[in-house]
């Protein structure tokens, strides 16, 4: 078993990429003078591909993020260094899993109203459906409201990490550094769809140059909460949890699983590090059950996105290594069971 990738070597997994072998200021393929900008535009269009059929975006939430969690557990196969990349394989699944069971919810609310609305008939009495089926209709709207958002910082955490281990991975430390103030600069296209005013795409934060110094000095554990604290509080506090919406919806969902609702429309937050959706024994970490608990907030967010993070290093370290290995390679595959 490897356990790092060499810059410049190919890996089976990961076509070359389009400057592979061209050092900087050397002549690309097209005659063009290879910089910082023509290297970090390889590798964010060949995140944003990944997330296309024949040239288009996939607009399913679901398959993006099977093509997300099966990239990311790629990364760590290529290169064991890259454990913030297992965690988010496993994470990403997770959201996965929480996709699955929105759609589920929504599907059985949609054919309960309309199951109410047949059964009033059309000469009902104005607003008698509407009330009716109040409950229902909140609910569906709710969680196609949830969806859509976990699905757009599922998205924009890929297209704003995975390039940065691609271009370390393939062109190495030095030159990661020195490059990295060029990618902020986003003058080639790039996919973001996110209000330049909530976050800027490749905004400088001190702790991308920090995680992947930590990875190449050989302290995994420490890049994996450094990467951790920028993918949850410098991205998708952002662009997700800093949302009035979200908040609502999510301490909904938090009052829900605590009181544990006779309907069941709720999602238990926990992160299980295994390739299934069910929990399978010592892998899963769980947020806290407490009625007001609130997982938008980073300072009671932050230590469960840790403690999975730990529970991770201590099972790769441990004799359960295999296992975290297999799932990983079934998430590469998307042989994952719900």
């Amino acid at each position: 078993m490897n356990d790092r990738h060499t810059p410049g070597s190919v890996k089976p997994s990961f076509a070359p990429s389009k400057y592979h072998g061209v050092p900087l200021g050397g002549q690309g393929p097209e005659g063009e003078s290879l910089n910082a900008e023509r290297l970090w535009a390889s590798f964010q269009i060949e995140a944003e591909d990944l997330l296309k059929i024949d040239g288009r975006w996939i607009a399913d939430d679901r398959e993006r993020n099977r093509r997300i969690n099966a990239a990311y557990a790629r990364l760590w196969l290529a290169d064991r260094r890259f454990q913030w990349a297992g965690l988010a394989a496993f994470a990403s699944k997770q959201v996965g899993c929480g996709l699955l069971h929105t759609a589920d919810i929504v599907d059985a609310r949609r054919q309960e109203r309309e199951q109410i609305e047949r059964s009033l008939g059309h000469g009902s009495a104005p607003g008698v459906q509407y009330g009716a089926t109040l409950k229902q209709l909140a609910t569906e709207m709710g969680g196609a409201s949830m969806a859509h958002r976990l699905g757009h910082g599922n998205t924009h955490v890929f297209l704003d990490i995975y390039p940065l281990h691609r271009f370390y991975m393939e062109r190495g430390y030095d030159e990661f550094i020195v490059c990295l103030p060029e990618r902020q600069k986003a003058r080639y296209a790039v996919r973001w769809e996110v209000a330049r005013s909530t976050l800027a795409f490749a905004a400088p934060f001190p702790e991308v140059a920090q995680g992947f110094t930590q990875i190449e000095r050989g302290q995994i554990a420490e890049s994996v909460r450094t990467l951790a604290q920028h993918e949850q509080v410098n991205v998708l506090q952002k662009i997700m949890y800093d949302s009035s919406v979200m908040q609502l919806l999510l301490d909904w969902n938090q009052l829900a699983w605590a009181v544990e609702f006779p309907s069941g429309d709720y999602e238990e937050i926990k992160l299980n590090l295994s390739a299934q959706c069910p929990a399978r024994a010592g892998t899963t970490t769980t947020f806290s059950q407490a009625r007001y608990a609130k997982l938008w907030d980073p300072a009671e967010r932050m230590p469960f996105v840790f403690a999975a993070a730990d529970r991770l290093d201590a099972l790769i370290k441990g004799p359960e290594l295999s296992q975290v290995e297999a799932s990983i390679r079934a998430i590469s595959t998307d042989a994952v069971t719900a």
